[in-house]
């Protein structure tokens, strides 16, 4: 255990120095978003109300989290891939899921910034007070892992990166149009709804709604159904990489 551990902190500093030269243009775009979706969304309606207001808040938020992870992720995987230096990360003397680890690690810490511009700017520009639950910090962790460890399982299943982009481009187009993440479920068909009561996909905006605001969720369904997620991601991952060559 010492030794993954120690291998892990070799990792985090070599995957933070290897990508440095592209973290400032990753964490501007996720600044980006977090402005697009307070503002830009905004736009749609002709009133915005205190109750769009915070659909939008705790959307965008969840929005960042699931584009980095379903996107992002997988994407620098195929870039890797295509590129040849996936081979030569899986040849170094550390465990995969290490890396895995410190990757996923450097991920997050580029997300957080556009999180926390998202909801800070929500709150002020819809002029709403928050109702900031300490569940938010594990939500936020939850729902992160569950969609970096969807990205890995997408990138290690899939055999040609080309086919990467055009699925992660097609997911996070259904993610955005068609998933209750600034809307209510309601709004939706109702075998769009089916659908999504088992995808993770409302569940995850369902935990930013009910850890920041007062809209009224089953946040216990929310963290069992997004936990269930996060274990079958995780072990699809696991698997995955153990069984690659």
């Amino acid at each position: 255990m010492l030794k993954w551990f120690r291998s892990y902190g070799l990792m985090l500093k070599w995957v933070y120095l290897s990508n440095r030269p592209w973290l400032m243009l990753n964490l501007a775009v996720q600044l980006g978003i977090a402005v697009a979706f307070i503002f830009g969304i905004g736009y749609f309606y002709p009133e915005i109300t205190l109750s769009i207001g915070k659909y939008l808040t705790t959307g965008s938020p969840t929005i960042v989290l699931l584009t980095v992870g379903l996107v992002m992720v997988p994407q620098i995987i195929a870039s890797m891939r295509s590129e040849g230096t996936f081979d030569y990360v899986w040849s170094l003397p550390v465990p995969r899921m290490a890396h895995i680890a410190a990757d996923a690690t450097n991920t997050f810490a580029t997300m957080l910034p556009g999180i926390l511009l998202s909801i800070i700017l929500g709150k002020f520009h819809f002029g709403f007070d928050l109702q900031v639950s300490w569940l938010v910090i594990p939500a936020i962790l939850l729902i992160a892992s569950t969609a970096t460890f969807a990205g890995y399982s997408l990138a290690f299943a899939v055999p040609k990166p080309m086919m990467i982009n055009v699925i992660t481009q097609l997911m996070i187009f259904f993610v955005m149009m068609f998933s209750p993440v600034m809307f209510p479920a309601e709004q939706l068909p109702g075998w769009l709804q089916a659908i999504h009561k088992v995808l993770p996909i409302q569940y995850m905006a369902d935990l930013m709604r009910g850890t920041l605001t007062d809209i009224p969720v089953k946040l216990g369904m929310a963290f069992s159904m997004v936990g269930a997620w996060f274990v079958a991601g995780f072990a699809c991952t696991y698997i995955l990489v153990r069984r690659r060559k």
